[in-house]
């Protein structure tokens, strides 16, 4: 049974002062601002295998503008959650940032990561694209 993190804060309503829930609380690393969605597209341009430095730059860009990048750079870590209520604010999180992630690179790619469980991971892509092509560097060179 999933928690509601709603019925949580409406039960401690009744004491003298509210308590918000991690994703609620703009002094969490839970936090998920009302106006993150999952359809959100962060970078203009999709990630393909020839523009890896630029897209990697720009989506680093906009998860910092958005207090998300702990969780891509492993600052933000699921055994930082030692309640029930921030493991599943830190899941909603981690499906979030992933969703923004899978919406911001090109569908070939998407199917190599959509199965990754969590944000973290993604940063695997850093070792895949950014190795250098010998032939196909040559091959530009010509």
């Amino acid at each position: 049974m999933a928690l509601n993190l709603d019925s949580v804060a409406n039960a401690n309503a009744g004491s003298s002062h509210r308590v918000l829930t991690p994703m609620k609380d703009p002094s969490s690393p839970f936090f998920l601002h009302y106006g993150k969605t999952p359809e959100a597209i962060l970078i203009s341009q999709l990630l393909t295998e020839a523009n890896y430095p630029t897209s990697a730059r720009a989506m680093k860009m906009a998860l910092e503008a958005k207090s998300n990048l702990g969780f891509i750079d492993g600052c933000i870590t699921t055994s930082m959650a030692a309640t029930a209520i921030q493991k599943q604010a830190w899941s909603i999180n981690n499906n979030m940032i992933s969703s923004w992630i899978l919406n911001s690179v090109s569908p070939h790619i998407t199917a190599s990561v959509i199965y990754w469980d969590i944000a973290f991971k993604v940063k695997r892509t850093q070792y895949s694209f950014s190795q250098a092509n010998g032939p196909w560097i040559s091959q530009l060179q010509k």
